[in-house]
C-alpha cells in the first residue's frame, strides 16, 4: 500500500496548482460523504426517500445502503425490526404525508 501512496504523491506532485485545486474539492468530498452516518454515505438513503416517500407517508422507515430494512407505525417497531435482520446503523425516520403539518417546540 506504501508504494501505491508513494507513487500517487509523486504524481500530485506534478500536478498544476489548478488540478491541485480539482483534487482537493475531490477529497474533501469523499471526506465529508464518509464522515456522515456512521463513515457511511449518507446518500442512497436520501435518494431511496425521495424516489419512494409517497409509498411509505404516514410511516415510520429504517434504511441502510439505500435498501428498505422494515416500515412501522411507529419508531420502535422499525427499529426492531432492523436489529432483528442485522442492520448495523440503520437510518431511522418518519416519513411526513404531503398534506401533514409537522411542528416542533417547547
Amino acid at each position: 500500500m506504501q508504494a501505491v501512496l508513494d507513487e500517487v504523491i509523486e504524481k500530485v506532485e506534478k500536478l498544476t496548482d489548478e488540478e491541485r485545486r480539482e483534487l482537493m474539492k475531490f477529497l474533501q468530498k469523499q471526506k465529508g460523504d464518509t464522515e456522515q452516518n456512521g463513515g457511511k454515505n449518507p446518500s442512497p438513503n436520501i435518494e431511496w426517500l425521495k424516489t419512494h416517500r409517497n409509498e411509505v407517508a404516514g410511516k415510520y422507515v429504517a434504511l441502510e445502503n439505500g435498501k428498505l430494512l422494515a416500515v412501522g407505525k411507529t419508531l420502535r417497531e422499525v427499529d426492531r425490526e432492523a436489529k432483528r435482520i442485522g442492520a448495523e446503523k440503520p437510518l431511522l425516520t418518519y416519513v411526513a404525508r404531503e398534506d401533514e403539518e409537522l411542528w416542533a417546540g417547547w
